[in-house]
């Protein structure tokens, strides 16, 4: 890992187009890695992307970034896959779990990432966006 006390960011977040995560953050280029998912899941992707992160650029703080009014909090899981097999023919190997509150799926991502030997969770930190006022909350 790098030795610079710089603070450098990996941001796990949802793929909802609404959301800009570093202005959001109030980040600059350069300053965050953004790995996105739908419903801003901690997945082994995201776990490998974050790792990767820490390890070869040297990122010291993540943030987990969930959202309001989120499209996959629509429907159950066996919804996503009916409507996946509906539109592509094929049922998916993989699950899509509704995201539900936003809050609770924060803190489950929190308690996922730092469950993780391959991370440095340190500085951790989570946060609900609203896409309808744009205000940020500190979960956790």
């Amino acid at each position: 890992m790098s030795e610079s006390s710089e603070l450098l960011t990996s941001v796990l977040t949802c793929m909802d187009y609404r959301l800009d995560p570093l202005a959001i953050l109030r980040l600059d280029p350069g300053e965050a890695h953004v790995i996105r998912n739908a419903g801003g899941y901690v997945t082994d992707d995201a776990i490998r992307s974050i790792c990767l992160s820490q390890q070869l650029v040297g990122t010291n703080r993540i943030v987990v970034l969930h959202h309001t009014d989120c499209a996959a909090s629509a429907r159950t899981a066996e919804g996503y896959r009916e409507l996946v097999e509906a539109g592509t023919g094929v049922s998916p190997a993989w699950d899509v779990e509704p995201v539900g509150d936003p809050r609770e799926r924060v803190l489950a991502a929190i308690e996922q990432l730092r469950a993780s030997p391959l991370l440095d969770t340190s500085l951790l930190e989570g946060f609900v966006y609203d896409v309808d006022d744009g205000t940020l909350t500190l979960v956790g």
